[in-house]
């Protein structure tokens, strides 16, 4: 080539690839985490990963200079060369020259080496930074050999950005100090990045990660698809984007094998070879990940591949377009790989997919039991079980048993007594091996809490563990656990603790998956029944990182934690909270919750509807709980049910007449379920006494009734409504500043245990039943606690300090803490008196026994000290 042709093949391709470059950037979101900014000491950023995942958007992103004087950048993408054009290594030399300094550097140039070094020495004598950015190169030996020396051989302000030809390329720059490299899970987006994106809001971001997995590509189309709402594998925009972008670009072979293995439930050489009869898997496998890294390692074995789930939904379809007459048989040929392996839960996968239950009759009596009691496949085996004919289940007694157990936990407990009485028939086979075991008892023990028989099914789940606890370590997890769980229910906090610690270590030496959830569960919901929301959500994430890190399956457990979840977020912030997710929630809870799962999400959902102004739908969503107890015989979710109607009723000023709430003689429940629900019809009496405008006296004792009940078992949200009514009955009597105080009290609990619906809703509550309640609330103290600090002693905190989580044994208590915030904001004695209500005394006071709580000597120290403990 001339040096004239040179010149002017090195100017066309520079347009076209700067044009590209311009091109690619608009519109696109400029990465932070992904950029040059944020790795200034490396070398090399590194770009691997999948076709869509924004490979090329970074490197062109990287090309944009701000501060011309002082950087300069190279833009060089292969797809902008004609496929007849072999851009060897002198070529590339002299583009990357013609960026740099123009054709002015070429007047010495005799030869292709000389090109070679002219360029060396330009970028080890520049003085600005320069970015070298490219993308898609690779392939070719001699350039990927320059490209490597030129990074060894340049001086620090010369960096590169690349993205290779395929994920493989380049692969002794990984081995290299200094290289930055950001795969798959670097390039995935964010929420952040989404709601930046798209406009929209935190619960929409959210769906949108779960439907594409963050993958960008799939992001952006989900953001311009008319079908948001369905599966992203439907989306037409998806299909041509696998089918024209991704596809194609496979040899034939390689896009068949990538089909094929869709429908596997686990990606393995050895499945694929068993499965479709072939000695290809290992080529194909490596190939797909030294080219295109379709396929990720599981993280429980390198062996073990896997897909983007869009990805393999996409192909499945293909699958069962383009080869519906084999798709039953290979399902039956994965299904029995894994059998043959037992993999158990891989295999009823397939076996159901395939619509397959004919296994059903050799099956073995341990695998159905471990499937649904250890690892609690609740939903697929339900759906599988209605396959399988009543007959065949009737013949085998771990079918009967199994199925019993699925029927519990699906709220069908009239047809799992029908089924457990089957399995006593003498022509069940394997009934004596599994009655060694206690199976049959230990289904029917934690049934009845099901049913939520507590006291019952406590009485049989200990006889269980003192006759098979030491031989079936799998049942005495789930005993314990649902010991567990009704201790919570009752309201008994220590022996949840206790019973916890003996749960957890029988859950963990048998990996029971399904036990690890309820136990969890149990936990949760014995914060929710306390009222701490925070320690609630603490504990909720904590489960949430164990489960990950154990490898729980997160179908199930999705599910059941989102119903606490809901009741969590409705409490710290309703805003947050969207009726697509609630409604969900009480789906799931309507089908596999028991009693207070079901009630805690159906009150937080319906008080969620009430408070948007969706009455009617609030009123029939109770409607449709209430109806669900009565054919389940849950009388304790009816009577929560009527309670709840009745302060609806109360607010929606129907019913002039006295609330119609239940009968004392109909609590026959554990004495805290009793006490707690005692409380809320105390509360609900005291509101109707406060709507008439009269027999405040009597309203005042209804409250304190509530407040008594609701002290006992620890009920802190109920405290807090009970505070708020008895305050406006005082206030009503005359007892202003005794008002003030007790809702001064409500208010610090509720801030303290982050139970901010509850405040907000019985605000809102009496200020529609009574006008005096908005006397009393014009008439209180400013609700914020944040001021501007004032002390100067307070200003010096060391807020580089870490907290760590507060002492279990301190008295420090709830108006101490709400005093250490008032200190922190740098507030005085005088102002923290009127704040709080009280005499400078008492503030002395309270400040002396926190100092000698916290064994400090000044406010300075008190609050470091607050903060290192977790109190602030």
């Amino acid at each position: 080539m001339t040096r004239h042709s040179l010149e002017d093949w090195c100017r066309r391709m520079s347009e076209r690839m700067w044009a590209r470059q311009y091109f690619i950037t608009q519109g696109c979101l400029d990465r932070y985490c992904l950029s040059a900014s944020a790795t200034p000491e490396s070398k090399v950023v590194l770009y691997r990963a999948p076709p869509g995942y924004g490979k090329s958007v970074q490197v062109a992103l990287a090309a944009n200079t701000r501060e011309l004087e002082l950087e300069n950048a190279v833009y060089i993408n292969t797809r902008s060369c004609p496929d007849s054009c072999d851009v060897n290594g002198s070529l590339f030399a002299a583009l990357v020259l013609y960026q740099l300094e123009g054709v002015e550097s070429w007047r010495t140039i005799k030869s292709d080496i000389d090109t070679i070094g002219v360029l060396r020495n330009a970028l080890c004598n520049a003085k600005k930074t320069i970015r070298i950015c490219l993308d898609g190169v690779g392939e070719a030996k001699h350039t990927a050999d320059l490209i490597e020396d030129l990074i060894c051989e340049t001086p620090s302000n010369v960096k590169f950005f690349i993205a290779p030809s395929r994920v493989g390329a380049l692969a002794r720059l990984s081995m290299m100090t200094g290289v930055v490299t950001y795969g798959a899970d670097e390039l995935v987006f964010t929420e952040e990045e989404v709601c930046e994106l798209s406009g929209t809001g935190g619960p929409e971001a959210s769906n949108i990660i779960k439907a594409t997995g963050g993958w960008p590509a799939l992001v952006r189309l989900m953001c311009r698809t008319l079908n948001p709402n369905l599966p992203a594998a439907t989306w037409p925009e998806t299909r041509s984007y696998f089918r024209d972008n991704l596809l194609t670009a496979l040899p034939d072979s390689t896009r068949t094998f990538l089909c094929n293995a869709a429908m596997l439930e686990v990606i393995s050489a050895e499945c694929y070879g068993y499965v479709y009869k072939t000695e290809e898997a290992d080529r194909e496998i490596t190939f797909l990940n030294e080219h295109y890294a379709l396929l990720a390692p599981t993280g429980t074995s390198a062996d073990r591949m896997d897909m983007h789930p869009v990805l393999r939904e996409y192909l499945r379809s293909l699958f069962n377009t383009t080869q519906r007459e084999r798709r039953s048989y290979v399902l039956k040929r994965v299904a029995f790989w894994h059998w043959r392996r037992g993999e158990y839960l891989h295999s009823i996968n397939a076996a159901l997919e395939a619509s397959d239950h004919r296994w059903a009759r050799v099956v073995s009596d341990s695998i159905i039991l471990d499937v649904a009691l250890r690892q609690g496949e609740i939903e697929g085996l339900r759906t599988w079980f209605g396959k399988v004919p009543a007959r065949t289940i009737k013949k085998i007694a771990a079918l009967s048993i199994g199925y019993a157990w699925i029927l519990y936990f699906s709220q069908q407990a009239r047809q799992a007594e029908e089924i457990l009485v089957s399995s006593l028939h003498p022509s069940s086979r394997g009934v004596g091996n599994l009655d060694e075991e206690g199976w049959r008892e230990l289904v029917n023990a934690i049934g009845k809490a099901t049913q939520d028989k507590l006291l019952e099914s406590q009485v049989l789940c200990q006889k269980w563990i003192d006759s098979f606890g030491d031989r079936n370590m799998v049942g005495k997890g789930a005993a314990l656990t649902c010991q567990a769980f009704i201790a919570s229910s009752g309201r008994h906090f220590e022996e949840l603790e206790r019973l916890s610690h003996r749960a957890a270590v029988a859950i963990q030496s048998s990996n029971q998956h399904y036990a690890f959830i309820w136990l969890k569960t149990a936990e949760i919901q014995g914060e929710l029944f306390k009222g701490d929301i925070a320690r609630a959500r603490s504990v909720l994430l904590q489960a949430n990182k164990t489960a990950e890190k154990i490898q729980v399956p997160k179908t199930f457990l999705n599910k059941m934690f989102g119903t606490l979840e809901l009741q969590i977020l409705h409490e710290q912030n309703h805003h947050l909270v969207t009726q697509e997710s609630a409604q969900a929630s009480f789906d799931f809870a309507l089908n596999y919750g028991v009693t207070d799962i079901l009630w805690g999400c159906t009150q937080a959902y319906s008080r969620f509807l009430y408070h948007q102004g969706f009455r009617d739908r609030a009123m029939a969503l109770l409607e449709q709980s209430r109806l669900a107890a009565c054919e389940r015989e849950l009388s304790r979710l009816n009577i929560l049910t009527k309670v709840q109607l009745a302060e609806f009723t109360l607010l929606n000023n129907e019913e002039l007449g006295p609330p119609i709430l239940p009968d004392e003689c109909e609590l026959t429940f554990l004495p805290n379920q009793n006490q707690a629900i005692q409380a809320r019809m105390a509360l609900v009496n005291s509101m109707y006494r406060l709507r008439l405008g009269k027999q405040f006296g009597v309203a005042e004792k209804y409250a304190k009734q509530a407040l008594q009940s609701a002290s006992a078992i620890s009920d802190a949200r109920t405290r807090i409504a009970a505070h708020y009514c008895q305050a406006l009955a005082a206030f009503a009597l005359g007892s202003s500043k005794s008002a003030k105080r007790m809702i001064l009290d409500a208010n610090l609990l509720s801030e303290h245990l982050n139970c901010h619906f509850t405040r907000h809703w019985i605000k809102e509550a009496l200020l529609s039943l009574s006008p005096l309640a908005q006397d009393l609330f014009n008439d209180l103290p400013d609700d914020s606690e944040a001021k501007a600090t004032k002390d100067p002693d307070v200003r010096i905190e060391d807020s580089s300090v870490p907290p760590v989580p507060g002492n279990a044994h301190s008295t420090i208590t709830i108006k101490q803490i709400s005093l250490l915030k008032c200190v922190s904001n740098g507030m005085t004695n005088r102002e923290i008196a009127e704040r709080l209500l009280v005499t400078e005394d008492t503030v002395k006071w309270h400040m002396k026994k926190i100092f000698s709580e916290l064994k400090v000597t000044n406010r300075v120290q008190a609050v470091t000290e607050a903060r290192l403990r977790g109190l602030l």
